[in-house]
């Protein structure tokens, strides 16, 4: 239960730096056709897994997949590579290769939780489902792969501070036959992209090109088509001008026009009333004469550019009326008297031809791939002109599209024309823009395309699958082969060994190298027996010296090298166990505190190497004063000294610690300078206690010191002792 609660806080800011490195990683995928990306920001959530266990490696690959999530705007990221890092961890926790694992989770969690997390919340088609698993599952054993290679490549990692060790030593042979599998994955992988990206890179270049191509071809000869009709009302309006025809024979005139021009659904000549006075076929003119309303054309946007504006007009395209309800495109002219032209005369009418859109599919004969591509033409007002059979798009309706990119990586222009919103792209497209505004779309469907990618990328993945389970086999035979040889060299260092091994070791298969590691182990085991014995010889001498050393560095230690008494480091590391001695005896125990009183004023007075006689002085009467082997009287620092009494007589401790500070104050203490004598006092503050009162000795402390500042505040050279048992009371002298 330990290892779920204990945060190592190296482990944490390690699998969050490289969760912050993925993350930032992961905001740039590496595009290679369509929604294939490659996402190799999740490589540092399988090196924690790896290195440190399953859960830094789900707070790292948290981190990390944030960066897809704000780039593909879909929450399945979460589920599928935490569960991966978490997979990947408790894997390595049971001695199980990366790579292995993460073929494991991909076959047996990863793609049935995609595949239920599509059909659930994705409008993924079914031809596309295997499709978008294989590029997960790819990209993950990319991500893994690469990881594994970077720990090996990276000294740092091999030695990183706590990582996850192997239970079981593993044997040289699987060692490298997963080292090779690792490489071969690796390169099969990046060979098989790179293949597959520089394949369909060439396709959609070729693809771009025909259709900019036919796009280019088709535009030109719709240009072509409307000037030409364009050129045939112009020529017919000016021929109309100059020829002065009678009003009355503008019929038969505008009939003959209209049998060598049988491209245009209808053709009328307009007075300057705006009224039809000819039209053919007949049957229009005969409709039109019985209607006065019908005939005329006033409101008409060709009989007002050219009548009014005087210039030659083609319309956008608009339902004609009178002789049938068509789709059409009006071309317009003005015609004048007596073939006066110029702009400040006004004409006397229009003559107008009708293209009927049907027509139009004449363009698509310029069209080599019209079996495959599709043709759209939208006029200025972004109607349909015309649409290929196959296109289902009603003539005169709005040209609605989306744009079909989305997330689809391509050079290629996709666009939706039917669903808008798909998920996979409609079409490829080339679109030229006419001198009248008017629009040429040329289609391509983008599902054989993608066909095509899901193959090579299936194709791929079948190829990598049979090359690394020939890989592991093969790998696993290869390096049992090299390793054998080592196997007999170590038998050669077995007691139990027998004579074959020397044989086998000379057969002329066995490689120079092996043969030589082996001549080299013999004489490396003949000299290790001599420098064994030498060594045992002389490890002997060195224990003698170390232990002596040892006792002399414990005096040092535990010794105050002035006074020689114990210091404070005894003192206290003794405490606990005297008091535990006097626990189990029931007896009482006393902790004092001494301090010599104007201690200051005696180095000032006599100098430093005085006070240093003073102290040894001191020393010198506390040893000889308590002498029990159970008392510890050790230097606590400066002028301070501490008294550890063990079995300690409440009634008679204070009169003890009286008598040695008066047999101190009488003690003479000479300079060891100037010859000079002088004396010194003492203040003691002291508690007596039950051993059991309490554990710490900073309280017993605590006690002994403020008795100590008591005494120096009633004068000094006395002693102040509390002696402890229900209710503390203190006793002073």
């Amino acid at each position: 239960m330990s290892r779920f609660t204990t945060i190592n806080s190296y482990h944490l800011g390690f699998s969050v730096l490289l969760g912050v490195i993925g993350f930032l990683i992961n905001l740039y995928p590496i595009p290679l056709f369509a929604n294939v990306e490659l996402v190799l920001g999740n490589t540092v959530m399988v090196i924690v897994a790896v290195l440190l266990g399953p859960w830094y490696a789900l707070l790292s690959a948290t981190i990390a997949v944030t960066g897809l999530m704000l780039v593909w705007d879909s929450p399945h990221v979460y589920l599928l590579f935490t569960l991966e890092a978490i997979f990947l961890g408790l894997a390595r926790r049971r001695d199980i290769y990366a790579l292995y694992a993460s073929g494991v989770y991909w076959l047996l969690m990863g793609a049935p939780l995609l595949y239920l997390y599509a059909q659930t919340f994705l409008d993924v088609p079914p031809e596309h489902m295997p499709f978008a698993i294989i590029k997960q599952v790819i990209n993950g054993l990319i991500c893994t792969s690469l990881a594994s290679i970077i720990i090996i490549l990276t000294p740092w990692l091999w030695n990183f501070k706590g990582k996850i060790v192997d239970k079981r030593r593993r044997a040289f042979s699987s060692q490298l036959t997963y080292c090779v599998t690792l490489l071969i994955t690796l390169c099969l992988l990046s060979s098989s992209l790179i293949y597959n990206y520089v394949s369909l890179e060439k396709q959609q270049i070729l693809i771009s090109e025909s259709l900019e191509e036919t796009a280019e071809h088709i535009a030109t000869a719709t240009e072509k088509y409307l000037n030409n009709h364009l050129k045939v009302v112009a020529n017919a309006a000016h021929l109309l001008s100059i020829s002065q025809t009678k009003s009355q024979d503008w019929q038969t005139w505008l009939k003959s026009i209209h049998q060598n021009y049988p491209s245009f659904a209808t053709m009328i000549i307009a007075d300057l009333n705006a009224l039809v006075v000819a039209a053919s076929p007949d049957v229009l003119f005969t409709e039109l004469s019985k209607d006065k309303q019908l005939a005329s054309i006033k409101d008409r946007e060709y009989f007002t550019q050219a009548f009014v504006q005087q210039k030659n007009y083609l319309s956008p395209a608009f339902i004609g009326r009178g002789y049938g309800r068509d789709p059409i495109v009006a071309i317009s002219a003005p015609f004048y008297a007596n073939g006066d032209m110029s702009t400040e005369k006004k004409p006397i009418g229009i003559i107008e031809g009708s293209l009927d859109l049907r027509n139009f599919n004449s363009l698509e004969s310029h069209n080599s791939h019209r079996l495959m591509q599709g043709l759209v033409i939208i006029d200025s007002n972004n109607k349909v002109v015309y649409s290929s059979k196959e296109l289902a798009l009603p003539i005169m309706s709005d040209f609605s599209y989306s744009d079909g990119t989305g997330l689809y990586n391509t050079r290629l222009n996709l666009i939706n024309l039917h669903n808008l919103y798909p998920f996979v792209p409609e079409y490829i497209h080339a679109k030229r823009t006419l001198s009248n505004n008017w629009q040429v779309f040329i289609l391509d469907p983008f599902s054989p395309l993608l066909s095509v990618a899901r193959e090579q990328l299936f194709n791929s993945f079948l190829v990598l699958l049979i090359s690394l389970v020939a890989t592991f086999f093969i790998s696993r035979k290869i390096s049992q082969l090299l390793t054998e040889p080592l196997k007999i060299i170590a038998e050669e260092f077995n007691p139990l060994r027998d004579n074959k091994v020397q044989l086998q070791l000379l057969d002329d298969a066995t490689s120079r190298e092996v043969y030589s590691l082996h001549q080299r182990l013999i004489k490396s085991k003949r000299k290790l027996i001599t420098h064994q014995l030498e060594l045992e010889e002389t490890v002997a001498l060195r224990t003698q010296e170390l232990e002596a050393a040892n006792e002399r560095l414990q005096v040092l230690v535990d010794k105050d090298p002035l006074t020689g008494m114990y210091n404070r480091r005894y003192a206290e590391n003794k405490f606990a166990e005297l008091r535990e001695f006097c626990h189990r005896s029931g007896q009482a125990m006393t902790i004092a505190i001494l301090d010599l009183d104007h201690f200051k004023k005696i180095n000032d007075t006599y100098g430093h190497q005085a006070g240093d006689e003073c102290l040894k002085q001191v020393a010198h009467c506390l040893s000889e004063f308590f002498t029990r082997d159970t008392d510890i009287v050790a230097r606590f620092g400066g002028e301070e000294f501490i008294l550890i009494l063990p079995m300690s007589n409440a009634l008679h401790i204070q009169q003890h610690l009286n008598e040695f500070r008066e047999t101190l104050a009488a003690t003479i203490i000479q300079s060891p300078l100037d010859e000079q004598t002088f004396q010194v006092c003492a203040s003691i503050g002291a508690i007596t206690a039950n051993a059991n009162w309490n554990k710490d000795l900073d309280r017993w402390l605590k006690v002994a010191d403020d008795n100590l500042y008591q005494a120096k505040e009633q004068g000094r050279n006395q002693s102040v002792v509390s002696l402890i048992s229900d209710e503390p009371r203190t006793a002073k002298q």
